[in-house]
């Protein structure tokens, strides 16, 4: 079986679903929170924000105990060079044939998690430090400062997210049509069995 063949397992499945769920949901509502008339995104957006963190979180433990961090974060020399051929061979019109193998496909999926894991620290401090008692924590901040800080880093991550998520979803596309059966395989739509059979 090869590499683009191969199924992902069924923890991967289910943490990649609940993100493909909760973080697109978060960067559309998250348009809409500073509105002062519309409070309830504001709310909705923070209880999502923690269900996003969980979630995260979980991903992070899974990559841990998975051993996928060579995949994710393929920041060695032999990583790079096999991300520097894909993006070589993605400029002739070449998609990766290995998606669950080291390469571009993983860095790009570690580059979101990164993306996505700031906009979740930087919410989870940003509940904190929230100033006019609109935490859904009950915690009430004075320190503007720290608020206009984080939430200025906050922002600029949020346009990044955009950037990973139009390209994800984009390139999932692509190899759709180009016959690899990726989001068939992802989202439990009769894909192939992991090499791993986890």
């Amino acid at each position: 079986m090869t590499e683009s063949g191969r199924d992902f397992d069924a923890v991967t499945k289910t943490i990649h679903l609940g993100m493909a769920t909760v973080l697109p949901l978060q960067m559309v509502g998250g348009l809409f929170v500073h509105d002062p008339h519309t409070l309830w995104y504001l709310y909705a957006h923070e209880y999502l924000g923690i269900l996003a963190i969980a979630i995260l979180l979980a991903r992070w433990l899974w990559i841990y105990t998975a051993s996928q961090a060579n995949v994710l974060f393929p920041w060695g020399s032999d990583g790079r060079k096999k991300v520097l051929a894909d993006l070589r061979n993605l400029r002739s019109g070449i998609l990766p044939d290995h998606l669950y193998g080291v390469g571009l496909p993983g860095f790009w999926h570690g580059i979101g998690l990164i993306v996505y894991s700031i906009l979740a620290a930087t919410g989870l401090i940003l509940l904190f430090v929230l100033p006019g008692h609109h935490s859904v924590l009950g915690i009430s901040s004075h320190n503007f400062r720290l608020y206009t800080e984080i939430s200025l880093i906050h922002k600029m991550a949020s346009y990044l997210g955009w950037v990973y998520l139009a390209g994800h979803v984009g390139l999932a596309i692509f190899h759709q049509i180009a016959g690899d059966n990726v989001l068939g395989r992802m989202f439990f739509l009769g894909g192939r069995r992991s090499a791993s059979g986890r």
